[in-house]
């Protein structure tokens, strides 16, 4: 019987890879993924330079570095070191398929590279799950409600920054936990754990410095530990310092090795916290109607947009918290992998709202706590009421299921059943990545008058899915009403559509996606031909 289980959710994982690569390179190119690139660029020639110049005697050239402390201070090379060789692989297959160019290729090669780690964060996900609740049915249920969730699925086909910084702060928190359970069982923890635990986090911090965040959680951990547990601290101190000291040491020799950058100077490791911690973006969202700029959000806007991005189903296992509490905490092991789990997805973003960190894009960049909340409320819900989980986990997954089909490839545009009662469209963003760019251009190779200017925010979101047609003059968005010479196309994407239609221009395509149980049609985007 367990091998059947075991069975049928290996050939769901197989279908899944092989459906969310394919669907990874139909999608369109993202604002941020342009950036991506040239950070890559930077970062490469950094390390060419400190080669060139301390093996080769070559003059350094500085502007490589100015340019990194300028634009990309706070990005590491850790993804960039796996997804750059798996891109090259993977582009020339894009190019045999698709008619694009060898940039689009290129940057749309990326997808795929982040879409892995995704699946492979569901794998540890996994894991964590077992640590805590031993049940096969219930641990391969949660793993596809979190795979299929239409909101990570949909920012898993293109998103390069958050998601594998998602992942990847799923993996250190199995081997966080990993470390602890030794802990547990009063075993000996060996070098090749504490290596591995070290460099998972170093590895977080170079996708993004934000990575620092999870020491928060593994503090929690360890005080949960110390609390429950109650060992000797003079003899726990004795017996795990010198696995201290070589995580510490491991780690700040993995965070060097992985910013090129700070191989010149290891002190702007300190520069590049307090940049990242008070980066100015003043962004608007819009959330309920109302335009919340980074630089002035209420503490509510997280809040905001939990509640309608969260599953109904992981929103009503939150609240069941204090109802299956007595059964979640029946030991000391469960106890400090579960309340670490809850503490952190609570304290993190009380930390970031009393320090007046400034988020913008909905959750983009609080996602890597989704799968703690996942786990949690998962947890909650299974020990309420097995009957319960039995009967809407499979519901909610198929659910999933039909909506990421119906609404593909704009699955992050997701909102939870609640929500949908009020109107979207004018509520909260919906296409503000612009990935609705490439099914814009698929209308514009079947134009007739190719010789027209295109103006797109984002060009890139456009121009890599034109190689064969005769479009040759391609510019920016805001140029739209300052006298550019007409006529012209405007592809009208992200946040620009909820703008008024600009002077004499009109709409000659457009498009849009329908969520279940609603009535309305959300436009993402519009192609505008201006006389």
């Amino acid at each position: 019987m367990i091998f059947l289980k075991k069975r049928f959710l290996l050939i769901f994982l197989f279908l899944f890879f092989i459906i969310g690569s394919q669907n990874s390179l139909k999608n369109g190119i993202s604002m941020d993924e342009i950036y991506e690139n040239e950070n890559w660029k930077i970062q490469k020639n950094i390390s060419i330079n400190i080669f060139n110049h301390y093996i080769l005697g070559k003059p350094f050239e500085e502007k490589f570095q100015k340019n990194f402390e300028t634009n990309f201070l706070g990005y590491g090379i850790g993804f960039q070191i796996i997804s750059q060789p798996i891109q090259h692989f993977v582009k020339d297959i894009i190019i045999k398929n698709q008619s694009l160019t060898k940039e689009g290729a290129l940057i749309l090669s990326k997808h795929f590279v982040v879409f892995l780690f995704f699946f492979i964060s569901g794998i540890f996900f996994y894991l964590i799950l077992r640590k805590i609740l031993e049940n096969e049915i219930f641990c391969s249920l949660g793993l596809v409600i979190y795979l299929t969730y239409p909101y990570l699925y949909g920012q898993s086909l293109f998103s390069p920054k958050d998601v594998p910084f998602m992942s990847v702060w799923v993996i250190c928190t199995y081997f966080n936990f990993n470390i602890f359970e030794k802990l547990f069982n009063k075993s000996k923890i060996n070098i090749f754990e504490t290596l591995s635990f070290s460099f998972f986090t170093a590895y977080l911090f170079s996708i993004r410095i934000a990575g620092i965040l999870i020491l928060i959680q593994y503090l929690i951990a360890l005080i949960l530990y110390l609390n429950l547990f109650k060992p000797n601290i003079m003899q726990f101190t004795k017996k795990y310092f010198k696995i201290f000291i070589l995580f510490l040491l491991s780690l700040i020799s993995f965070i060097y090795l992985l910013h090129p950058p700070f191989w010149l100077n290891p002190f702007l490791f300190f520069d590049t916290i307090n940049t990242m911690s008070n980066y100015h973006n003043n962004v608007g969202t819009n959330t309920f109607g109302k335009i919340m700029y980074a630089t002035d959000l209420p503490p509510t806007y997280l809040l905001i947009w939990f509640i309608v991005k969260l599953p109904l189903l992981i929103i009503v296992g939150i609240l069941l918290i204090p109802f299956s509490e007595k059964k979640i905490f029946t030991n000391n092991k469960v106890s400090t992998i579960f309340g670490t789990l809850l503490l952190s997805a609570i304290i993190i973003p009380l930390i970031l709202i009393i320090r007046k960190t400034h988020f913008y894009d909905e959750l983009r960049h609080v996602m890597f706590l989704i799968p703690l909340i996942f786990i949690v409320s998962l947890v909650s819900l299974f020990k309420f009421s097995k009957k319960i989980f039995y009967i809407f986990g499979p519901l909610t997954i198929c659910l999933f299921l039909i909506e990421n089909i119906k609404i593909n490839p704009y699955q992050y545009v997701w909102f939870n059943l609640p929500s949908r009662t009020v109107d979207l469209s004018n509520k909260f963003e919906l296409d503000y990545q612009g990935l609705s760019g490439r099914e814009i251009s698929k209308y514009l190779e079947t134009f007739d008058r190719q010789n027209y200017c295109i103006l797109a925010n984002p060009i890139h979101g456009v121009k890599p899915f034109l190689n064969n047609t005769k479009f040759n003059c391609y510019d920016i968005w805001q140029k739209i009403d300052s006298g550019f010479k007409r006529p012209f196309l405007a592809v009208q994407t992200v946040r620009n559509i909820k703008k008024s239609m600009p002077y004499k221009c009109k709409s000659i395509f457009e498009t849009s996606f329908k969520l279940l149980f609603h009535e309305k049609k959300f436009t993402t985007g519009k192609l505008l031909i201006c006389e």
